[in-house]
Protein backbone atom coordinates (compact mmCIF):
# COMPACT_ATOMS: atom_id res chain seq x y z
CA UNK A 1 0.00 0.00 0.00
CA UNK A 2 1.32 3.45 -0.94
CA UNK A 3 2.56 5.38 2.11
CA UNK A 4 3.90 8.57 0.52
CA UNK A 5 2.28 11.25 -1.66
CA UNK A 6 3.90 11.15 -5.12
CA UNK A 7 3.46 14.93 -5.44
CA UNK A 8 4.66 16.49 -2.16
CA UNK A 9 6.42 13.37 -0.78
CA UNK A 10 4.63 13.74 2.57
CA UNK A 11 3.87 10.62 4.60
CA UNK A 12 0.23 9.47 4.35
CA UNK A 13 0.27 7.37 7.55
CA UNK A 14 -2.92 5.37 7.10
CA UNK A 15 -4.24 3.67 10.21
CA UNK A 16 -5.76 0.15 10.07
CA UNK A 17 -9.32 1.46 9.69
CA UNK A 18 -8.27 3.69 6.80
CA UNK A 19 -6.46 0.79 5.12
CA UNK A 20 -9.70 -1.23 5.33
CA UNK A 21 -11.70 1.58 3.71
CA UNK A 22 -9.23 1.86 0.87
CA UNK A 23 -9.22 -1.91 0.26
CA UNK A 24 -13.03 -1.94 0.24
CA UNK A 25 -13.13 0.91 -2.27
CA UNK A 26 -10.48 -0.74 -4.47
CA UNK A 27 -12.47 -3.97 -4.52
CA UNK A 28 -15.54 -2.06 -5.75
CA UNK A 29 -13.76 -0.41 -8.68
CA UNK A 30 -14.52 -2.16 -11.98
CA UNK A 31 -11.96 -0.30 -14.07
CA UNK A 32 -9.59 2.64 -13.85
CA UNK A 33 -7.90 3.95 -10.71
CA UNK A 34 -9.16 4.86 -7.25
CA UNK A 35 -8.63 8.59 -6.71
CA UNK A 36 -8.19 10.18 -3.31
CA UNK A 37 -6.80 13.54 -2.29
CA UNK A 38 -3.56 14.09 -0.42
CA UNK A 39 -4.35 15.69 2.96
CA UNK A 40 -1.23 17.84 2.65
CA UNK A 41 -0.97 19.22 -0.90
CA UNK A 42 -4.62 18.40 -1.88
CA UNK A 43 -3.54 16.93 -5.23
CA UNK A 44 -5.27 13.73 -6.41
CA UNK A 45 -3.53 10.39 -5.98
CA UNK A 46 -4.54 7.57 -8.34
CA UNK A 47 -4.23 4.04 -6.94
CA UNK A 48 -4.27 0.76 -8.82
CA UNK A 49 -5.95 -2.48 -7.64
CA UNK A 50 -2.84 -3.38 -5.61
CA UNK A 51 -2.95 -0.12 -3.64
CA UNK A 52 0.13 1.24 -5.39
CA UNK A 53 0.31 4.16 -7.84
CA UNK A 54 -1.90 3.55 -10.86
CA UNK A 55 -0.15 2.99 -14.19
CA UNK A 56 -2.04 3.87 -17.34
CA UNK A 57 -2.49 0.74 -19.52
CA UNK A 58 -1.15 0.85 -23.04
CA UNK A 59 -3.88 2.01 -25.37
CA UNK A 60 -4.86 0.00 -28.40
CA UNK A 61 -3.33 2.71 -30.54
CA UNK A 62 0.05 2.13 -28.92
CA UNK A 63 -0.05 -1.65 -29.31
CA UNK A 64 -1.05 -1.43 -32.97
CA UNK A 65 1.11 1.52 -34.00
CA UNK A 66 3.97 -0.70 -35.10
CA UNK A 67 1.70 -2.68 -37.39
CA UNK A 68 -1.02 -0.31 -38.56
CA UNK A 69 -0.37 2.68 -40.80
CA UNK A 70 -2.95 4.76 -38.89
CA UNK A 71 -3.03 5.11 -35.11
CA UNK A 72 -6.28 4.25 -33.34
CA UNK A 73 -7.15 6.51 -30.44
CA UNK A 74 -8.96 4.86 -27.54
CA UNK A 75 -10.56 7.11 -24.93
CA UNK A 76 -10.36 5.55 -21.45
CA UNK A 77 -13.50 5.54 -19.29
CA UNK A 78 -14.01 8.44 -16.90
CA UNK A 79 -12.73 8.07 -13.37
CA UNK A 80 -15.43 6.98 -10.89
CA UNK A 81 -16.79 9.63 -8.54
CA UNK A 82 -15.59 8.55 -5.11
CA UNK A 83 -15.05 11.92 -3.46
CA UNK A 84 -16.56 10.41 -0.30
CA UNK A 85 -13.44 8.28 0.15
CA UNK A 86 -11.07 11.13 0.99
CA UNK A 87 -13.56 12.48 3.50
CA UNK A 88 -13.90 9.08 5.12
CA UNK A 89 -10.12 8.59 5.34
CA UNK A 90 -9.13 12.04 6.54
CA UNK A 91 -12.08 12.76 8.81
CA UNK A 92 -9.83 13.50 11.81
CA UNK A 93 -7.79 16.06 9.86
CA UNK A 94 -10.08 17.82 7.42
CA UNK A 95 -13.80 17.47 8.15
CA UNK A 96 -15.30 20.12 10.38
CA UNK A 97 -17.58 18.16 12.68
CA UNK A 98 -20.02 20.97 13.49
CA UNK A 99 -20.99 21.58 9.84
CA UNK A 100 -24.17 19.57 9.12
CA UNK A 101 -24.38 17.72 5.82
CA UNK A 102 -27.43 17.40 3.60
CA UNK A 103 -27.97 14.72 0.95
CA UNK A 104 -30.26 15.63 -1.97
CA UNK A 105 -31.61 12.81 -4.14
CA UNK A 106 -33.29 14.72 -6.97
CA UNK A 107 -32.84 15.06 -10.70
CA UNK A 108 -30.91 18.14 -11.79
CA UNK A 109 -32.97 21.22 -12.51
CA UNK A 110 -34.65 24.22 -10.97
CA UNK A 111 -36.39 22.21 -8.23
CA UNK A 112 -33.13 20.72 -6.99
CA UNK A 113 -31.48 24.13 -7.11
CA UNK A 114 -34.29 25.54 -4.97
CA UNK A 115 -33.89 22.77 -2.38
CA UNK A 116 -30.09 23.09 -2.34
CA UNK A 117 -30.26 26.87 -1.92
CA UNK A 118 -32.63 26.63 1.05
CA UNK A 119 -30.44 24.04 2.79
CA UNK A 120 -27.21 25.92 2.06
CA UNK A 121 -28.67 29.12 3.51
CA UNK A 122 -29.29 27.25 6.75
CA UNK A 123 -25.63 26.19 6.92
CA UNK A 124 -25.80 22.70 5.40
CA UNK A 125 -22.98 21.27 3.30
CA UNK A 126 -24.69 19.89 0.20
CA UNK A 127 -23.90 16.55 -1.43
CA UNK A 128 -25.57 15.28 -4.62
CA UNK A 129 -25.33 11.50 -5.22
CA UNK A 130 -25.41 10.03 -8.71
CA UNK A 131 -27.86 7.29 -7.75
CA UNK A 132 -29.65 5.77 -4.78
CA UNK A 133 -26.85 3.21 -4.40
CA UNK A 134 -24.29 6.01 -4.41
CA UNK A 135 -26.31 7.74 -1.68
CA UNK A 136 -26.28 4.58 0.44
CA UNK A 137 -22.49 4.39 0.08
CA UNK A 138 -22.15 8.02 1.13
CA UNK A 139 -24.23 7.33 4.24
CA UNK A 140 -21.90 4.48 5.19
CA UNK A 141 -18.90 6.79 5.32
CA UNK A 142 -20.44 10.13 6.35
CA UNK A 143 -23.07 11.38 8.79
CA UNK A 144 -25.92 13.47 7.41
CA UNK A 145 -28.24 15.79 9.30
CA UNK A 146 -30.78 16.16 6.49
CA UNK A 147 -31.93 14.09 3.51
CA UNK A 148 -34.27 15.16 0.73
CA UNK A 149 -35.56 12.43 -1.60
CA UNK A 150 -37.77 12.87 -4.63
CA UNK A 151 -40.00 9.84 -5.15
CA UNK A 152 -39.13 9.74 -8.86
CA UNK A 153 -35.36 9.69 -8.29
CA UNK A 154 -35.25 6.02 -9.32
CA UNK A 155 -38.15 6.33 -11.73
CA UNK A 156 -40.57 4.73 -9.28
CA UNK A 157 -42.75 5.79 -6.38
CA UNK A 158 -41.46 6.27 -2.84
CA UNK A 159 -40.67 2.57 -2.64
CA UNK A 160 -37.08 2.97 -3.74
CA UNK A 161 -34.16 1.06 -2.32
CA UNK A 162 -33.00 4.20 -0.55
CA UNK A 163 -36.44 4.96 0.88
CA UNK A 164 -36.76 1.41 2.16
CA UNK A 165 -33.49 1.82 4.03
CA UNK A 166 -34.81 5.00 5.62
CA UNK A 167 -37.94 3.23 6.87
CA UNK A 168 -35.90 0.58 8.71
CA UNK A 169 -33.19 2.89 10.06
CA UNK A 170 -32.65 2.40 13.84
CA UNK A 171 -34.36 5.16 15.83
CA UNK A 172 -31.13 5.98 17.64
CA UNK A 173 -29.85 7.35 14.32
CA UNK A 174 -33.15 8.30 12.72
CA UNK A 175 -34.33 10.80 15.35
CA UNK A 176 -31.34 13.08 14.66
CA UNK A 177 -31.93 13.05 10.89
CA UNK A 178 -34.39 15.34 9.07
CA UNK A 179 -35.98 13.44 6.17
CA UNK A 180 -38.14 15.20 3.55
CA UNK A 181 -39.96 13.18 0.89
CA UNK A 182 -41.09 14.98 -2.28
CA UNK A 183 -43.50 13.63 -4.87
CA UNK A 184 -46.47 14.35 -7.08
CA UNK A 185 -48.77 12.04 -5.10
CA UNK A 186 -48.17 13.34 -1.57
CA UNK A 187 -49.88 16.22 0.24
CA UNK A 188 -47.65 18.97 1.57
CA UNK A 189 -47.22 19.01 5.39
CA UNK A 190 -49.77 16.21 5.85
CA UNK A 191 -48.34 14.74 9.05
CA UNK A 192 -50.25 11.46 8.85
CA UNK A 193 -48.88 10.82 5.37
CA UNK A 194 -45.38 11.73 6.56
CA UNK A 195 -45.73 9.21 9.39
CA UNK A 196 -46.75 6.48 6.95
CA UNK A 197 -43.63 7.15 4.87
CA UNK A 198 -41.33 7.46 7.93
CA UNK A 199 -40.56 11.05 6.89
CA UNK A 200 -40.49 14.28 8.87
CA UNK A 201 -42.36 16.11 6.12
CA UNK A 202 -43.92 15.31 2.75
CA UNK A 203 -43.98 17.92 0.00
CA UNK A 204 -45.97 17.96 -3.23
CA UNK A 205 -44.09 18.93 -6.39
CA UNK A 206 -46.17 22.08 -6.73
CA UNK A 207 -44.93 23.38 -3.34
CA UNK A 208 -41.18 23.02 -4.00
CA UNK A 209 -40.83 26.81 -4.56
CA UNK A 210 -41.79 27.18 -0.88
CA UNK A 211 -39.26 24.61 0.33
CA UNK A 212 -37.39 27.14 2.48
CA UNK A 213 -40.51 27.85 4.56
CA UNK A 214 -41.44 24.17 4.76
CA UNK A 215 -37.89 23.32 5.86
CA UNK A 216 -37.99 25.84 8.71
CA UNK A 217 -41.35 24.51 9.90
CA UNK A 218 -40.23 20.88 9.62
CA UNK A 219 -37.01 21.47 11.56
CA UNK A 220 -38.87 23.32 14.28
CA UNK A 221 -41.41 20.51 14.67
CA UNK A 222 -38.59 17.95 14.72
CA UNK A 223 -36.88 19.85 17.54
CA UNK A 224 -40.15 20.10 19.48
CA UNK A 225 -40.74 16.36 19.07
CA UNK A 226 -37.27 14.95 19.77
CA UNK A 227 -35.51 17.80 21.57
CA UNK A 228 -36.74 17.04 25.11
CA UNK A 229 -36.15 13.30 24.63
CA UNK A 230 -32.59 13.89 23.40
CA UNK A 231 -31.86 16.18 26.34
CA UNK A 232 -33.18 13.56 28.75
CA UNK A 233 -30.95 10.91 27.15
CA UNK A 234 -27.92 13.20 27.44
CA UNK A 235 -28.62 13.82 31.13
CA UNK A 236 -28.90 10.07 31.68
CA UNK A 237 -25.54 9.47 30.01
CA UNK A 238 -23.86 12.21 32.07
CA UNK A 239 -25.20 10.90 35.35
Amino acid sequence: MIDECPHCKSSLQFNPAQHDKIRTALAAIKSGPLKLGCPHCKKPIALGPDGELYKEPLSESTSLSSRAPQAITVTPPAYPDISWLAQGIYTEREVVHDVPKALILMASGQDRDTVAKALAERGYQIEIPESANDALVKMRFSSFAAIVLHADFERSSAETTFHQQMTVMPMQKRRSLFYALIGKDVHTLYNLEALVHSANVVINDTEIPHFDIILKKGLQEMQELFGPYTEALNRTVVH
